[in-house]
């Protein structure tokens, strides 16, 4: 009964993770993968000093759109960038200032495995210590009983 519990408890605290991280980008990646669609984008400004972010600017139906993120396949690396290149971007044809820089099927693959990876190994390591705590005080218990 006792390991029954950990395993419930296991499973809504994964559960629980992978939605809250699930929220962040998830969706929106998905979104891109399954019906983006291709444009170009201009390099605005190069940030290397916050996490290699790339501001870009797009323009979608004579509305201009901006975003910033990490450069993706086929774009290449930040370290070979320059203000003003071109760069292939996918954007939400329903909602044009959702949008990405790159491919965003790998990007939703590394999304998918980085929450799959915190969803296992955050629950597992509370857990491993909770019990570990349960079981010194069962046993001070017995000691001082």
């Amino acid at each position: 009964m006792q390991r029954l519990k950990y395993v419930i408890i296991w499973l809504i605290m994964a559960g629980v993770i992978a939605s809250a991280l699930a929220s962040l980008n998830w969706a929106s990646y998905r979104r891109l993968a399954a019906r983006g669609v291709s444009a170009q984008a201009k390099v605005v400004e190069l940030l290397p000093n916050n996490h290699n972010t790339v501001r870009y600017e797009y323009r979608v139906a004579g509305r201009t759109f901006q975003g910033r993120m990490q450069s993706w396949q086929p774009n290449p690396p930040r370290e070979q960038l320059r203000i003003g290149q071109q760069l292939v971007i996918y954007y939400n044809p329903d909602q044009p200032g959702e949008s990405v820089l790159g491919d965003p099927t790998p990007i939703l693959k590394n999304e998918s495995i980085s929450i799959g990876l915190a969803a296992v190994v955050f629950p597992s390591m509370t857990l491993v210590a909770w019990a570990w705590r349960e079981s010194r005080n069962r046993a001070n218990r017995r000691v001082f009983t």
